[in-house]
């Protein structure tokens, strides 16, 4: 059987293609049926029909769970970026019809976590309080090729000085995404107020060879930053060391008054206003790099989407006037 564009139409929902994608990302058809609110059987019964209509099989099922067939990836692409679309229409009809409205979801990284994107979502809500904003936390190689799918809209993180160059999708055409720099992100060297090097006057990097240290997780950007920071003070890492993302885990283990930790200078300011942390004086700024919002240079963004862009410019602007603070002490 041989398809048309017109036959496709006329038997293909946008129903169905949501169905297949969720199971896809779900991993089973039970967890499908439950994130979908639906039966069981009426999950089954639309893939049936999809693989019915198509002559093939979409899905592969094991112990672990649904994979996709080669066929059935193909189709996961095209659904994803039917589904992005139609998420693109709900919200200019929402927005046309209600006044400010709609969805946006914004992948992000605990370098844009801690303050620009609360500042951020602030703005947006007071802007327009309908808007729904929903946050995912990863790394990039998760974020990027679901801001390439349509997944998510936007991607607030670290610059990668190589993120133009690397194909995060593993196609054989990489995904068209922009950045827009927002502000530029200092490192820290960090503990708790009472730690024993805090009486010191001076601090050399490799004066806190000696204690615990909380470093960034090796699959992480952060950590190639970490790894190149010990080799320019000549120093191993750490053997006493432990691997961790979470802002909350870091700050908890630090307030043994021993553990050390190389974080994102902003990440934990309010905490060291609060009287949890302080910094160590190195006598310079370890440089980080540029933050900024990523979007697809291939889909034209929802509104709700252009909104927050236009709202993490005003946080950033609000940070670069209020940036010029003393030095900690």
């Amino acid at each position: 059987m041989k398809f048309t564009t017109l036959s496709i139409a006329r038997k293909l929902k946008f129903y169905q293609l949501i169905v297949y994608a969720q199971v896809l990302e779900s991993g089973s058809i039970l967890r499908a049926a439950r994130a979908l609110n639906l039966t069981q059987p009426s999950v089954t019964k639309v893939i049936h029909e999809l693989e019915s209509y198509f002559g093939a099989a979409l899905l592969v099922r094991g112990n672990r769970g649904v994979t996709a067939t080669p066929f059935g990836e193909r189709m996961l692409r095209r659904s994803k970026s039917f589904i992005a679309d139609l998420r693109l229409l709900t919200d200019e009809v929402n927005a046309h019809l209600e006044g400010s409205a709609g969805h946006v979801i914004v992948g992000t990284l605990i370098s844009a976590s801690a303050w620009l994107l609360p500042r951020a979502t602030q703005l947006l809500k007071q802007k327009a309080p309908k808007v729904l904003l929903s946050l995912r936390v990863g790394q990039m190689d998760q974020l990027f090729p679901a801001l390439a799918d349509g997944d998510i809209d936007l991607v607030v993180s670290r610059i990668p000085d190589d993120w133009a160059m690397r194909d995060w999708s593993g196609r054989a055409e990489p995904p068209l995404l922009e950045v827009e720099p927002l502000y530029r992100e200092a490192l820290c060297v960090v503990a708790g107020v009472r730690h024993p090097m805090h009486r010191k006057c001076a601090i050399r990097f490799a004066d806190l060879s000696g204690y615990p240290w909380v470093l960034p997780t090796r699959d992480s950007f952060l950590r190639r930053t970490a790894d190149a920071l010990f080799a320019e003070a000549g120093m191993p890492i750490p053997d006493n060391i432990v691997e961790s993302l979470s802002i909350l885990t870091n700050i908890t283990l630090m307030q043994d008054q021993r553990t050390i930790a190389l974080m994102p200078r902003e990440a934990i300011r309010n905490f060291a206003e609060a009287g949890l942390l302080k910094e160590f004086d190195l006598g310079h700024l370890l440089h980080f790099g540029d933050i900024g919002c990523f979007h697809s240079a291939a889909r034209e963004p929802t509104p709700a989407a252009l909104l927050l862009r236009e709202c993490l410019r005003i946080a950033s602007r609000e940070h670069a006037r209020d940036s010029a603070d003393p030095p900690p002490d």
